[in-house]
């Protein structure tokens, strides 16, 4: 099988880690692939990539969302039609030509909450992408049922049916890649993630404020960081922890699975996911995690979870204090966590990729015999 998967994403927080993940696997499967890549980010690419022949990269001169891009990229895929079978997209950036044969992939809608933090025109310009990504690909892929079931109500005239794969966690993010000595030599709790407004580390830093005193905990925020003092930052000042929370600004995985690896409680208190990759990683190296009570953390981690009210500070507080005060809870928590992880099985949700992948290739060729005769 011959595949284009765009790589616009590549190096850019979930979806690039989405991207990279199943770029390897699929040519570990002897999958041929092309994929546009930014230029800029060629000596990455080229190190992360070593020694897998069966990648063909295309480095360009574009950025995803360009308008340069959206019509400069229609000239490739043209170009590539005649190469390759299928035209696989990990999310909704599609150009100004889509090949009949394009999936894509749709990962949350947050620009349709309350929760979205860029301006109206972002939230325009995602509407389009996505409208055209909805009518136009073969196939619509999306990361859990929650936003199957959202893409259903938010547009009734879709009538396709949506593909449901999940996520799997990188094999580095397993216990054999576990480290042997912290990084943080003191108890913490831990956060990992960029800090846009929906993943509501507001209410963690203000949770840890009420309980610093009765945990000799610390607590790590990791993950990107947009501007020098946002409101993480302001948080962190006004609500006197300063002494007591510790930044990671642009981790890298090593620093990631270490802090997983040996921090006590993983905490995810976001508002809004599409599916929600850093609580898997966390129970895959031994953290325990509680989680925000939304739908999509309900999907993935069904009754093997701690949950909380993202929206009830009293309530996260006291939820942290029940699991880092009884150790065997948080044994029997973690148990029932890693037994939970068995769903997500990385062969098994490759496969499910590759039966879709097969599925539309014979279409196509029935399409293409029928249109011939």
């Amino acid at each position: 099988m011959r595949l284009y998967i765009d790589g616009l994403f590549y190096k850019g927080s979930g979806i690039g880690r989405y991207y990279e993940s199943l770029t390897k696997e699929f040519a570990k499967r002897g999958i041929k692939i092309y994929t546009c890549v930014c230029k800029n980010l060629k000596s990455n690419f080229e190190k992360d990539f070593a020694g897998i022949s069966d990648i063909v990269p295309i480095f360009v001169d574009y950025e995803k969302f360009s308008i340069k891009g959206f019509f400069k990229q229609s000239k490739i895929l043209k170009k590539l039609e005649n190469e390759v079978d299928l035209f696989f997209y990990p999310h909704i950036n599609l150009p100004y030509y889509i090949p009949q044969n394009t999936i894509a992939t749709i990962h949350d809608l947050t620009p349709f909450t309350s929760y979205w933090d860029r301006n109206e025109v972002k939230r325009k310009i995602f509407l389009f992408y996505l409208k055209r990504a909805l009518k136009y690909s073969a196939k619509i892929i999306a990361v859990t049922n929650t936003i199957a079931n959202e893409l259903k109500l938010t547009f009734k005239w879709l009538k396709k049916d949506i593909e449901v794969i999940y996520e799997f966690v990188e094999d580095k993010f397993t216990i054999n890649y576990r480290q042997d000595k912290p990084i943080f030599n003191k108890p913490y709790l831990l956060f990992v993630g960029n800090r846009k407004k929906h993943k509501n580390i507001e209410l963690l830093i203000n949770a840890f404020s009420k309980i610093k005193h009765n945990i000799p905990h610390y607590l790590i925020i990791a993950g990107s960081k947009e501007k020098d003092n946002d409101y993480v930052d302001i948080s962190v000042k006004n609500l006197g922890v300063k002494d007591r929370v510790i930044e990671f600004i642009q981790p890298s995985d090593e620093t990631i699975i270490n802090l997983y690896t040996f921090a006590d409680l993983f905490v995810f208190p976001s508002l809004f996911e599409g599916f929600g990759l850093p609580p898997l990683e966390a129970v895959n190296l031994g953290c325990p995690v509680i989680l925000s009570d939304i739908p999509a953390l309900r999907e993935i981690f069904g009754e093997s979870c701690l949950y909380f009210d993202p929206h009830n500070v009293n309530n996260l507080a006291e939820t942290i204090l029940k699991v880092i005060y009884d150790r065997n809870f948080r044994k029997e928590l973690l148990k029932k966590q890693q037994e939970r992880l068995k769903i997500f099985d990385k062969d098994r949700i490759i496969n499910k990729y590759i039966e879709l992948f097969d599925k539309i290739r014979f279409t196509k060729v029935i399409h293409e015999s029928s249109t011939f005769r």
